[in-house]
């Protein structure tokens, strides 16, 4: 059996949140066994707060990069749900591409 395709999804600006929610999804449509990885960087970190009512796809695993987490004076304990915090995104996805994801930058 063959291994699921692995894709790595980089977002670093408010503006590719919603592109970055439609890739998911069309992704899925074509091979719902996609593992999805996304790293959140730059102020786009702004955006993922309880106070935002962004929903995350649970299909995908989604990290916050730490570092603009502090940048931007956020609190992770204001983060949405299911948000997972790595202290380096720019770190995350060298190590996610060395593990054999695929990078696409929204």
């Amino acid at each position: 059996m063959n291994k699921p395709l692995k894709v790595l999804l980089h977002v670093s600006n408010e503006e590719q949140i919603s592109r970055m929610q439609a890739n998911i999804v069309n992704l899925l449509k074509e091979d719902s066994n996609i593992d999805i990885k996304v790293v959140i960087n730059g102020n786009a970190v702004t955006k993922f707060t309880k106070d935002n009512n962004i929903t995350l796809n649970d299909t995908a695993t989604h990290y916050l990069c730490n570092n603009s987490l502090n940048a931007n004076n956020i609190n992770i304990n204001n983060l949405t749900k299911n948000a997972n915090v790595t202290p380096s995104g720019v770190y995350k996805i060298a190590l996610l591409q060395e593990e054999g994801y695929l990078y696409i930058k929204v």
